[in-house]
C-alpha cells in the first residue's frame, strides 16, 4: 500500500481526514506555488500574461494566457491517456456542460440528451434547465437499485439523441462504469449519430482512464478531489477530430481576441473555444501539485492502493454488521465507500469529535474514502469509533450541528 502522507498537509493531529472524494488535502508544495503567484503578479504585472517562470515543470516557457492548455497537456492529458492539444483546464464542470449544451452541431435535427437519475446536478440540472431554452428534450434513465442500468441507457438512445452524458463513477454510490460498459455506450451512441460525454469527476486521479481506447467524444472532471487541486480547476478533453463550437465561448476563446472585432470568431483550436472571460489565474498555480504526486506514483498504483485500503474497510464493516451501499467488487468500486448508518448526520458529527473526518448524506449514509495520505490505521480508527458509537449510542445526543454551514 502507498503511504504518501508526508507529501500533504494534514489537519492538526490526531485528526484523520477521510474525505478525499469531496476535497483533497493540500500538497506541501502549494504555499510556495501561491507565493510564486504573488511574486509574478508583483514583479511582472500585466506582462505575466505573456511570460512567467516555469513553476510547474512544463519544460518550456509559459504565461498566464497559455496556462490552461499548457498545464492540461503536461498533467491532464497523461492522466487521461489523451493526445497533446486535446485537453484544457476549466473553471468548473458546470461551465463545461453549459458550453457543450450550447453547441449547435450535436443538435442538428436532434433534440434528446440521455442521462441517468444518478448524475450530479452539474449535468442533470443543466440539461433540465436547457429544456425550453433551445429544442432540448431531457431523457432521464431511472437507476436500478441505485445503480446505472446500462441496458436501459442503450435503449434510450435513438436517432434523435444528440448527447449521452453519464458518470464514470457515481457520486452517490462510488459505483464504477467499467471500460466495457462505456465502450458499449459509445458504440451504440455513435451508431445512432450521437455523441458521448463522460463525467469523470469521481474517477479523476483515482482510476486509470484511456479516453482514446474508450472512444468517448468528451471527458470532463475536476482536480478538486483526489487530485488535490482545490476549486477552480476542472478539466476537459475533446476528441481531436470533433469540431464543437460553443455559443457560450468567451473572449478568451475568440480567434482574434485583441482585434476586438464586430462579430465573434471561433478559435481554430477546438479546446480553446471552451474558455470564457478573463481566466482566473491564481487557482492554476496550485492546480497540478496533487497531480505531480499521483502521476509520479502512477495512477494504476494509486488505484490498487485505494482498492486495498477499501477492501480492509469492507472487512471491518462486515465485522460490525454495517450494510454497504457502494459496490464490493473491485472492478466496480471507486475510491469512495458508502455505509448505511441510521442517524448518519449525527454519526458524522460525532465522529468529528473523535477526530475522524467523514461526511453524511440525507441522514442515511456515511461516506469516506481511504486515499494515498491515509494508512490502514486510519481506517481502523474510523471503524473502532463507529463500533463504539453503535454500541453506546453516544452520537444520538448530538441534536444540532456543532458548527454552521451545509458542508459536513
Amino acid at each position: 500500500m502507498l503511504d504518501l502522507r508526508d507529501l500533504y498537509v494534514h489537519p492538526p493531529s490526531p485528526a484523520v481526514e477521510l474525505r478525499a472524494f469531496t476535497h483533497g488535502l493540500m500538497p506541501r508544495t502549494v504555499p510556495e506555488q501561491m507565493a510564486g503567484f504573488c511574486t509574478d503578479w508583483a514583479e511582472r504585472g500585466v506582462d505575466a500574461w505573456n511570460s512567467v517562470p516555469d513553476r510547474w515543470g512544463l519544460g518550456h516557457p509559459t504565461g498566464w494566457w497559455s496556462l490552461p492548455g499548457d498545464l492540461a497537456d503536461t498533467y491532464v492529458a497523461p492522466m487521461l491517456g489523451a493526445a497533446p492539444g486535446t485537453c484544457i483546464l476549466q473553471p468548473n464542470v458546470h461551465w463545461t456542460v453549459q458550453c457543450l449544451l450550447s453547441c449547435d452541431e450535436p443538435f442538428d435535427d436532434r433534440t434528446d440528451v440521455v442521462f441517468t437519475a444518478g448524475e450530479f446536478p452539474s449535468v442533470r440540472h443543466s440539461v433540465q434547465r436547457w429544456n425550453g431554452l433551445r429544442d432540448v428534450r431531457p431523457v432521464e434513465v431511472a437507476l436500478e437499485d441505485g445503480r446505472v442500468d446500462v441496458d436501459a441507457v442503450l435503449e434510450a438512445v435513438t436517432d434523435r439523441t444528440a448527447w449521452v452524458m453519464i458518470s464514470h463513477v457515481g457520486f452517490a454510490t462510488g459505483a464504477v462504469l467499467t471500460d466495457d460498459e462505456i465502450q458499449r455506450i459509445v458504440e451504440v451512441a455513435h451508431r445512432h449519430g450521437a455523441l458521448v460525454a463522460i463525467d469523470g469527476y469521481h474517477a479523476t486521479a483515482s482510476i486509470p482512464v484511456e479516453v482514446e481506447t474508450l472512444g468517448v467524444d468528451v471527458y470532463f472532471g475536476g482536480l478538486l478531489k483526489e487530485a488535490s487541486g482545490s476549486s477552480g480547476n476542472a478539466h476537459l478533453y475533446v476528441r481531436s477530430s470533433l469540431d464543437l463550437r460553443p455559443r457560450l465561448a468567451g473572449w478568451f476563446a475568440d480567434a482574434d481576441p485583441f482585434g476586438f472585432c464586430d462579430e465573434p470568431q471561433d478559435h481554430p483550436i477546438v479546446r480553446r473555444r471552451f474558455l470564457a472571460g478573463t481566466t482566473a489565474v491564481a487557482s492554476m498555480y496550485h492546480a497540478v501539485e496533487g497531480m505531480r504526486i499521483l502521476l509520479d506514483a502512477g495512477i494504476p498504483t494509486v488505484r490498487q492502493d485505494t482498492l486495498a485500503k477499501g477492501a480492509h474497510a469492507l472487512d471491518r464493516a462486515s465485522a460490525l454488521g454495517i450494510a454497504v451501499r457502494s459496490p464490493r467488487d473491485d472492478e466496480r468500486r471507486g475510491a469512495m465507500i458508502v455505509l448505511e448508518v441510521e442517524h448518519a448526520s449525527r454519526m458524522a458529527r460525532w465522529l468529528k469529535t473523535q477526530d475522524v473526518y467523514v461526511d453524511a448524506r440525507r441522514d442515511e449514509v456515511v461516506r469516506f474514502a481511504p486515499f494515498v495520505w491515509n494508512t490502514v490505521e486510519d481506517v481502523d480508527r474510523l471503524f473502532d469509533a463507529l463500533g463504539r458509537a453503535l454500541e453506546s449510542g453516544e452520537h444520538l445526543a448530538l441534536e444540532a450541528p456543532e458548527e454552521g454551514g451545509p458542508v459536513t
